[in-house]
């Protein structure tokens, strides 16, 4: 995700009905693009290189037949 994206999603947190009465205050919406940008550029296999999801599946074929295990919780 680009640095210009992770602002532009930042900046949806004061236009949500709660919230878009609040003041933008730039450092903080910027402190926030930082933070998402930190945590998308990580190659968790939605965001992943085609050599990452090589190397992810060349490890789960070695987990002793454990194909079916999660890397990321939740009910995909």
């Amino acid at each position: 995700m680009s640095m210009e994206l992770c602002l532009q999603k930042a900046a949806q947190a004061w236009c949500k009905e709660k919230t878009k009465h609040l003041e933008m205050i730039p450092e903080l919406a910027e402190a926030f693009a930082e933070i998402l940008n930190e945590i998308w550029v990580q190659p968790w296999l939605g965001n992943a290189t085609t050599g990452e999801l090589l190397d992810e599946l060349k490890a789960r074929i070695g987990l002793k037949g454990m194909l079916n295990y999660r890397t990321v919780d939740g009910d995909a």
